[in-house]
């Protein structure tokens, strides 16, 4: 049996269509729904090479429009700082808690950070996640 040949395929959305690009072979195809990008992917390759369908692999990727893509990058750069900072922050709570703890009770603690007394032993009680 042949190998099979494999292509990437980009497609996004014109108006009501999808446009498929495989620009190794320099073609373009349509979809009207999502669900048949990759058949007419596989189906445009296989015309083209003149080979039968079961000798392509296409994979598509759908490109989101406009400058989606550079927004969506940026609210996960956004996530990862935010998480960076409050594992940062509970880290230094954790630290003052045990740093007052040495010469304060719990009740004062609490006060003093305006947490409950609850807190302050959850604090007390939790290690520094693994870094």
């Amino acid at each position: 049996m042949p190998q099979k040949r494999e292509f990437e395929a980009i497609a996004h959305k014109e108006g009501k269509w999808w446009e498929i690009h495989i620009h190794e072979l320099d073609r373009v195809t349509q979809a009207s729904r999502a669900k048949d990008i990759q058949d007419m992917a596989t189906d445009l390759a296989a015309t083209v090479l003149n080979i039968d369908p079961d000798q392509v692999t296409v994979h598509v990727t759908l490109r989101a429009p406009g400058d989606v893509m550079e927004r969506w990058t940026q609210a996960r750069a956004d996530l990862e700082k935010a998480q960076e900072l409050s594992a940062k922050g509970a880290a230094e709570s954790r630290n003052i808690v045990a740093e007052l703890s040495k010469e304060f009770t719990i009740t004062e603690v609490a006060r003093m950070l305006g947490i409950s007394t609850q807190r302050v032993s959850q604090l007390k009680a939790k290690k520094a996640p693994p870094a």
